[in-house]
């Protein structure tokens, strides 16, 4: 019977999370006994998916407090724009374009970054980035110029590359299907949290002790950061090989494409003539035979001894030789432009995350401080505390929603999960994007009452939260084996975004003026934001089109030894 055949009209990313009556023999959840573990774990417990569930609370903790960390130095600025511009005589438009190329290197860098980590170890990657940005931000206040700023935020935006991608990557390492929505979500709130609450310290610390403790305090949290990671962060670069069978047409057979592996009943087996008992397994015990060394005497019995790492091997900064692959990696990420699915994903992970909320950011600072509102440096960062609310808001819906929603339509399907499920959650993004927008923009020119202004940011920031992780679930879940290389792609399209919006919006505001670019800008959104009315309903026949490219993509890259 031949292997490493793909049916070519399903689509990619349709998967049998369900498996209520039992019927088919695959590894479940121990929680949930009747939703399929996707992908299959290996029996390796060296395994990151076989890890215990201390092992992998303790690795996601360390990816939320480098997070933290690192998101932090990117949204200091934001409340103390113009106490730096009165300091350094640098214009609040340089600012902001220094804002923007910081996030055009935070995609752009991912590329290299990417590489690096599936080709050398994830862990390395980390703690240089850590490493990097400390000295980076020690620096930062030292440069009072427009040509230093801009340089000093450049290599802030490379370094801080990996924030980006990576550790969406890192999650999906550890976390199987069904868990994934809350543990990204997880990362999501992360991401945003800081972003939010950045601003409000910043303009605390302005306050106290100036604008550059402000940056000064970023490398000491940076710092802690690389300490945690140090002692605690584990390598979760795991060459997982998956086993493809082609079995007879039957209703209870259905590709799981997050592990390439076609699983079936018992009964339709038997009449293939296959044993499908756990196929995926018995490929990683021939891969562990090849691999690691084995024990002559549980060989003898018939059993794998899977060798256990020790602490400080769980430490190590170097990770498995492999055959270099730098350049497939590097290439990779573009060819997912040609997916609709994934280019939908990035950009609404850009509008929402990053274009929309730039937009507001970039004037905050200025509108706060008008001669009409007249706020002081600590009542902007109150006011940027609003959006902290929004952010706890934005992160409980889709953290609680998230996995329910998921389970319960897969449930009504009989089983099946669709990667267009989690999509739902946008709906709070059509909706609040638009007002919040023209609230901003309009309220503050007609000198609406400063608690409009924000609320509007508050609301904004509920958007910005549940669209971090949204967007990640559903193009990972689409196109799982390869998610290590999408992801780059999104944060490619994401960026670019943010770049264009920041390095545009003065001279937008100063051609419109500040009312009709927030309607523009609302209208705009209003009307992208309503792509998910076509996507959801359309989204699989989309994959379906897609499915024969990316089956070849894939076995091109197992052949390599690529492939998340």
């Amino acid at each position: 019977m031949s292997s490493n055949i793909h049916d070519d009209n399903i689509a990619p990313g349709t998967v049998r999370l369900i498996d209520a009556n039992g019927e088919l023999n695959v590894k479940h959840s121990a929680g949930h006994g009747d939703i399929v573990l996707v992908p299959t774990p290996s029996d390796d417990p060296e395994d990151p998916l076989n890890w215990t569930k201390k092992r992998k609370l303790l690795q996601t903790a360390c990816m939320v407090v480098y997070t933290v960390m690192m998101v932090f130095p990117s949204a200091a600025v934001y409340s103390v724009a113009k106490p730096i511009s009165t300091s350094t005589g640098i214009s609040i438009t340089t600012i902001n374009r220094g804002t923007g190329v910081m996030f055009l290197l935070y995609g752009w860098s991912t590329i290299f970054w990417q590489a690096v980590a599936l080709q050398y170890g994830k862990r390395p990657v980390y703690l240089v980035s850590a490493a990097a940005s400390v000295v980076v931000m020690a620096v930062a206040p030292m440069c009072r110029s427009s040509g230093t700023y801009l340089a000093i935020r450049i290599i802030q935006g490379f370094f801080g590359g990996p924030v980006e991608s990576l550790c969406e990557i890192s999650m999906t390492d550890i976390w199987f299907a069904h868990e994934r929505p809350l543990y990204i979500a997880l990362y999501g709130v992360s991401l945003g949290a800081s972003g939010k609450l950045a601003p409000v310290f910043s303009a605390f610390i302005n306050s106290g002790m100036g604008w550059e403790w402000t940056l000064w305090w970023c490398a000491i949290g940076i710092g802690i950061a690389f300490i945690f990671c140090l002692f605690l962060m584990e390598e979760t670069n795991y060459d997982r090989r998956t086993t493809h069978s082609s079995l007879s047409s039957s209703q209870a057979s259905l590709e799981v494409v997050g592990d390439s592996t076609l699983f079936t009943s018992e009964k339709d087996a038997a009449k293939d003539g296959v044993h499908v008992s756990d196929p995926a397994s018995l490929d990683d015990k021939k891969h562990s035979e090849d691999h690691n060394p084995i024990d002559p005497a549980a060989a003898e019995v018939g059993q794998i001894a899977y060798p256990r790492k020790t602490y400080w091997q769980k430490l190590s900064v170097v990770d498995k030789k492999r055959p270099n692959r730098m350049l497939d990696i590097m290439v990779a990420p573009f060819k997912f432009f040609r997916f609709p699915c994934v280019v939908f994903a990035g950009a609404m992970y850009g509008l929402q995350g990053l274009v929309y909320p730039g937009i507001l950011n970039a004037t905050a600072s200025v509108t706060y401080t008008n001669s009409y509102y007249h706020f002081s440096s600590d009542a902007v960062g109150f006011a940027y505390f609003a959006a902290v609310v929004g952010m706890i808001i934005g992160s409980i819906w889709v953290t609680l929603a998230g996995p329910w929603l998921v389970i319960k339509l897969a449930r009504r399907r009989g089983g099946i999960s669709e990667p267009e499920d989690i999509l739902w959650l946008f709906t709070a993004s059509f909706i609040v994007v638009p007002f919040a927008l023209i609230l901003w923009g309009v309220g503050s020119t007609y000198h609406v009452h400063w608690f409009g202004l924000v609320f509007a940011q508050a609301i904004l920031a509920i958007s910005s939260t549940l669209c971090l992780s949204t967007a990640i679930q559903y193009a990972t879940s689409a196109y799982r084996d390869l998610s290590g290389e999408l992801i780059t792609t999104i944060i490619l399209i994401r960026n670019t975004l943010s770049f264009a919006i920041n390095y545009g919006i003065n001279p937008w505001i100063e051609a419109m003026g500040t009312r009709n670019t927030f309607i523009t800008a609302a209208v705009i959104a209003f009307v992208l934001n309503g792509t998910m009315f076509l996507i959801i309903p359309y989204g699989r026949r989309l994959r379906e089109h897609s499915a024969r490219r990316y089956w070849t993509y894939v076995e091109k890259a197992r052949a390599k030894g690529l492939g998340h």
